[in-house]
């Protein structure tokens, strides 16, 4: 029967844990790099905001108009849209409607 090697057992976990922490990290960092560019398309996520485990905001731009919508497991509403200024580029349209009041929104949704 032959003694086993801890320290080459260590070693080896050691190397397999490391290398699976590097790549987990890098893919940490680069998120996005698998995804496909945005830049081209006609519908984007320009942002998300979770307000509970099952609903979220999610502001999206839609060729040169931007939509607020509200999203659940059964429905996805339309909160509020914008259309761009004149002579603006269509990232630099900015709201101009009132704010919403989310608590009323999310308590008309449940």
């Amino acid at each position: 029967m032959q003694a086993v090697d801890w320290f080459q057992y260590a070693f080896g976990a050691v190397v397999v844990l490391a290398t699976l922490g590097a790549v987990l990290w890098v893919l940490v960092r680069r998120k996005n790099a698998f995804a496909p560019k945005a830049q081209g398309r006609k519908i984007q996520v320009l942002e998300t905001m979770p307000l509970s485990l099952k609903h979220k905001l999610m502001l999206v731009q839609v060729d040169n108009q931007m939509v607020l919508l509200s999203v659940n497991p059964q429905d996805i509403n339309t909160l509020h849209a914008w259309q761009p200024q004149a002579g603006t580029e269509p990232s630099a349209a900015t709201p101009t409607a009132p704010a919403i009041d989310f608590r009323s929104v999310m308590q008309s949704n449940l």
